[in-house]
């Protein structure tokens, strides 16, 4: 198994992404479909997946030290 370290806050840093995913991904449901809930877990999971999987790889570093100039 590989061993894998997470900076400190990427957790409360996912969980801020999937609720902005969540947000977003609300906004864009236009037509809401009266008691279906899982549309709306799933927008969260994505971004929180995504954004967690992105700092496991070394990306936001990346993009912190490449685009941003900082970190």
């Amino acid at each position: 198994m590989i061993p894998m370290k997470l900076r400190d806050g990427v957790i409360v840093e996912s969980v801020a992404v999937g609720f902005t995913t969540l947000a977003i991904g609300s906004a864009l449901m236009l037509v809401p479909v009266k008691g279906v809930w899982w549309p709306f877990l799933g927008t969260f999971l994505v971004g929180f997946i995504a954004h967690l999987g992105y700092d496991l790889v070394g990306l936001n570093q990346r993009f912190c030290e490449k685009i941003v100039g900082g970190a």
